[in-house]
């Protein structure tokens, strides 16, 4: 692996998210402060947003 991404035997295991920027750290935390955290919110665009933002001013409904 480079220098910037350490191999997982050289990964040090931390729960201090102050370590979250530190390369080769790991960051362990429980489902609750990963959810306080934003890791499970949904982001996604649905399809219909998807589209709508395509910009193809050209085609028919979906760019064709």
């Amino acid at each position: 692996m480079s220098e910037l991404q350490p191999s997982p035997r050289e990964a040090v295991l931390s729960t201090a998210l102050e370590d979250l920027t530190v390369p080769g750290v790991v960051i362990e935390v429980d489902p609750d402060e990963a959810e306080a955290n934003g890791a499970f919110r949904e982001t996604a665009l649905s399809e219909a947003d998807a589209w709508e933002s395509n910009g193809d001013s050209e085609g028919g409904e979906h760019g064709e």
